[in-house]
C-alpha cells in the first residue's frame, strides 16, 4: 500500500491466539492492496499481542485494559480507521474468495446509496449458508442479492461516516444482539442494508474464550433491553416473551439455570437505565421490518 488505506478490516479477538493468526493469515491471500488490517485484543492474556507484534508486523493492533466484548471492541476498531469503509470480520472467520475486499470496494463504489452490507456466512463443512446467520426471522435460503434488516456479525461492511454519525453499537450490551439494536436505528432512519450473494464468509465458530451458559444470561438480559430501547411498547411484550421462553428452554435443556435467573433479574434492574435512552423506532421502520422479513415479534 502506497496511500492511504481506501478500506479498513476490523478483527475483534479475546484469548484466541491461535485462530486470530489463522485468520489473519487468510487476510494476506486478498487481492486489494488499500487496506489495512485492525485487530482490536479484548484484554488477552495469551500472548496475542507478542504473536501479531512478530508474525504480522504490518497489523494495526491495540489491547483494551477491559474486555468490552464484540461492541466495544469495533466501537475502538472504527475509532481507529482511516478507510471510508470498514469490514468487520470474527476472529473465526475468513473470507472463502481473494477477491472479496475488491468485490465489496466495487459494489460501494456503484451505489452510493449503499449503508452495509450482509456477507454470506457459510460453513465450512459444507459450504451451505449458516442457518443462524441469514438476516431473515424466516431463515429463507435465497441465492441472488436481497434488501435485509439486520445482519450477522461474523462478517458486514458498513460506511464508516455513517456508522459514527448512528452512534456506533451499544457498548451495554457486551455479547450478543448489538447487530438487532444497531439494525432497528438503521431501518429508523431508512438505511438501505444488503446482503451480498457474491462475498462469502466462511465461519469456523469455535467455543473457545467462550465461558458456557454466558450466552444464555447474555440473551435474556439483552433481547430485553433492546426492545425496550427500540420498539413501540405493543411489541415489547412480544419480543421479550418469545425469546425468554426460547432462553428458558435452552438453559433447562444445556442446565444453566442459574445464567437464565441471572439474565432476567439483571435485564429488569438495567431497565431504568435503558428507558433513559429510549428511542422507539417509526412505524415506517416497522413497516420496512415485516416487508423484509425483520425481527419484530421475535
Amino acid at each position: 500500500m502506497t496511500g492511504p488505506p481506501s478500506l479498513s478490516v476490523i478483527v475483534v479477538s479475546m484469548n484466541r491466539k491461535a485462530i486470530l493468526e489463522h485468520c489473519l493469515l487468510k487476510l494476506q491471500d486478498q487481492t486489494l492492496r488499500d487496506y489495512e488490517i485492525i485487530v482490536v485484543d479484548n484484554a488477552s492474556t495469551d500472548g496475542t499481542g507478542d504473536m501479531i507484534r512478530s508474525r504480522f508486523p504490518h497489523v494495526r493492533y491495540t489491547r483494551l485494559e477491559a474486555n468490552l466484548g464484540p461492541p466495544g471492541g469495533r466501537n475502538a476498531g472504527v475509532q481507529m480507521a482511516s478507510g471510508d469503509l470498514c469490514v468487520f470480520l470474527d476472529d473465526d472467520a475468513y473470507f472463502q474468495d481473494g477477491d472479496a475486499l475488491v468485490r465489496i470496494r466495487e459494489r460501494f463504489s456503484r451505489e452510493p446509496q449503499l449503508d452495509l452490507a450482509a456477507l454470506r456466512i457459510i460453513r465450512p463443512q459444507d459450504g451451505r449458508e449458516e442457518y443462524k446467520s441469514i438476516p431473515r426471522a424466516d431463515k429463507k435460503r435465497i441465492d441472488e442479492d436481497y434488501e435485509c434488516s439486520y445482519f450477522c456479525g461474523a462478517g458486514f461492511a458498513l460506511r464508516r461516516d455513517m456508522f459514527v454519525n448512528i452512534g456506533g453499537f451499544w457498548n451495554n450490551l457486551i455479547y450478543l444482539t448489538e447487530e438487532l439494536d444497531l439494525s432497528y436505528r438503521l431501518m429508523d432512519q431508512g438505511k438501505r442494508l444488503l446482503r451480498l450473494s457474491d462475498v462469502s464468509v466462511v465461519h469456523d465458530e469455535t467455543p473457545q474464550a467462550r465461558i458456557p451458559g454466558k450466552w444464555i444470561y447474555f440473551g435474556a438480559r439483552n433481547r430485553f433491553w433492546v426492545a425496550l430501547r427500540n420498539l413501540p411498547t405493543r411489541y415489547i411484550l412480544t419480543h421479550t416473551l418469545l425469546w425468554w421462553g426460547y432462553y428458558f428452554v435452552m438453559a433447562a435443556k444445556n442446565r444453566h439455570p442459574v445464567f437464565y435467573l441471572r439474565g432476567v433479574l439483571d435485564a429488569f434492574k438495567g431497565a431504568p437505565g435503558v428507558l433513559s435512552h429510549r428511542r422507539a423506532i417509526s412505524e415506517e421502520a416497522i413497516a420496512r421490518l415485516k416487508a423484509l422479513s425483520g425481527r419484530v415479534y421475535y
